[in-house]
C-alpha cells in the first residue's frame, strides 16, 4: 500500500507541475474585433459595461473600432 501511495503522489506532483508550466507559457492576445464586440454585447446584456483603456496614459473610451489591448469591464453601478 505504501508503494501505491508513493506512485500516486509522484503522478500528482507531475500533473500539478505540468499544469503550472503550461499556464505560465500561455500569452495574452487581443480578441479579434468581431469576437470582442460579441463578448462586450453579452456582458452588456448582463448589466456590465466595458471600456477600452489602451489610450495614451491609460485613457479610456466607451467605443472603439479596432481590437482593444486593455479592455476593462465592470458592473454598471461601478462604471
Amino acid at each position: 500500500m505504501g508503494e501505491e501511495r508513493f506512485r500516486f503522489v509522484v503522478v500528482l506532483m507531475f500533473l500539478v507541475s505540468f499544469h503550472v508550466h503550461v499556464s505560465r507559457s500561455t500569452a495574452a492576445r487581443p480578441l479579434l474585433i468581431a469576437k470582442e464586440n460579441r463578448y462586450v454585447q453579452v456582458l452588456q446584456s448582463l448589466g456590465i459595461t466595458c471600456r477600452c483603456c489602451d489610450g495614451v496614459g491609460g485613457e479610456c473610451r466607451r467605443s472603439w473600432a479596432s481590437p482593444c489591448a486593455k479592455l476593462e469591464c465592470h458592473p454598471s453601478k461601478f462604471s
